[in-house]
């Protein structure tokens, strides 16, 4: 049962966000709430859990002293002990910088199931990467988004978390290499400091077109399924440090 939640924050009024590297202490506070809501789950999830069930994005202001922190969950068995540890206090500091945690989190949450059931049939997907995308692909980094990557993303995370009888079959990786293809897009590359290297990844607007829909069947479905999923599973790797939050436009309000 996958939640996006966006979590408010305020820096103190005489005190100016650092221009700084900030995915890593993030995706490192996420860990300590979750350890201080339940320790034996957050070290399971640490040291064993792949693919890791949630996603850190980056940091988004409103304004200098106003900020949102986008996290997602993808397992139902997180969101009680995040909760819990999230709110154990309301002053975090992170970076050498003291944030105050808002008590209006903005939470959305669906169940796989409803996800599944509420799926279109369209056959024009558009994506919105907010933040840079990339894939590990054959020992390398590969920073387009290629139809059967991405797809290939959602689906490996959709069928490790989803129930038995939502799993979708692999084969419809065959699908999107013959009839998804990339109609449209704006992107532009964007490289990420993790300190001792830098990763590259796209930013920016892409509308994959399914082809030939009426061969495919209910596979239109399950390639909507996938694309409803984006935002709470993201896109690529190191997702959880930040890379490929992903949004899903809808088709009247794109503006590529």
């Amino acid at each position: 049962m996958p939640y996006q939640i966006s979590i408010p924050l305020a820096l103190d009024e005489k005190t100016t966000l650092q221009k700084c590297d900030l995915l890593r202490p993030w995706h490192a506070m996420f860990y300590a709430w979750l350890e201080a809501g339940n320790a034996e789950l957050a070290h399971h999830i640490h040291d064993t859990a792949e693919p890791k069930p949630f996603t850190v994005g980056f940091l988004e202001s409103t304004n200098e002293h106003e900020l949102k922190l986008p996290i997602t969950l993808l397992d139902d068995s997180l969101w009680q002990p995040f909760q819990n540890g999230l709110f154990r206090n309301n002053e975090y500091v992170v970076q050498g910088q003291t944030f105050c945690i808002g008590k209006d989190l903005d939470v959305q949450h669906l169940t796989y199931e409803a996800l599944w059931e509420r799926a279109r049939p369209d056959s024009s997907i558009t994506l919105r990467f907010a933040s840079p995308a990339s894939f590990h692909t054959q020992g390398h980094h590969y920073p387009l988004p290629d139809p059967f990557l991405v797809f290939q993303s959602y689906l490996l995370r959709w069928n490790h978390f989803v129930p038995e009888p939502l799993q979708i079959n692999i084969n419809l990786l065959d699908a999107v290499n013959a009839h998804v293809v990339v109609a449209d897009y704006q992107l532009r590359t964007k490289s990420v400091d993790f300190g001792g290297y830098r990763q590259i990844g796209c930013l920016g607007t892409v509308r994959y077109q399914i082809l030939e829909r009426a061969k495919l069947g209910n596979l239109v479905r399950r390639l909507n399924t996938l694309a409803d999923y984006a935002p709470f599973c993201g896109t690529g790797h190191k997702t959880t440090q930040g890379m490929g939050r992903t949004l899903r436009i809808e088709r009247k309000s794109t503006n590529l």
